[in-house]
């Protein structure tokens, strides 16, 4: 019952985001650029989008040049709260910003504040190619405080894939 309070909450709380975003759209007031994109929250739309682009990335420069650069807590693929991740279908972080040393290790049995097994979500929901998954956890932006995130996973191929997650914040 705890989560799906938890889980209601913040689905009202996505929508009343959504809501004020069109609504700052229609006034002019939300500039739609790749660089203003760290001063403005995120949506599920830029979400997706980043992703694809992460995806892009690899097949452009392929996997261990594209890993380098996910790693990288100040390159490209990170803009404030928004960045890539990428982990093996076993478990095994392959790539993190903020999270460097969870490199290499295996986080399958990782679990929110609630006990929601995250990364589990997260690769169910890539192995069906690409999805969503909702949980807690740490937001870099916010002094890694734990807020509500909603995370999008593409499949790279069989053996891997890229996540990234927008932060619902409360104040």
């Amino acid at each position: 019952m705890k989560n799906w309070n938890i889980l209601m909450s913040a689905i009202f709380l996505l929508t009343a985001t959504a809501f004020v975003l069109q609504v700052s759209t229609a006034r002019g007031e939300l500039i739609d650029s790749a660089n203003e994109s760290l001063d403005t929250p995120s949506n599920k739309t830029q979400l997706v989008s980043f992703v694809e682009s992460a995806l892009t990335y690899v097949q452009k420069y392929g996997k261990e040049r594209a890993l380098e650069e996910f790693s990288n807590k100040t390159g490209p693929f990170v803009r404030r709260d928004l960045y890539i991740y990428a982990y093996d279908f076993n478990g095994t972080c392959l790539a993190h910003p903020f999270k460097p040393e969870w490199i290499g290790k295996n986080k399958l049995d990782v679990t929110d504040a609630n006990g929601v097994f995250s990364l589990q979500n997260t690769l169910n929901a890539a192995r069906q190619g690409k999805g969503y998954a909702y949980f807690i956890f740490p937001n870099p932006a916010h002094g890694n405080r734990d807020e509500f995130k909603i995370a999008y996973a593409m499949k790279v191929d069989d053996n891997w894939f890229l996540g990234s997650g927008i932060y619902i914040s409360c104040p």
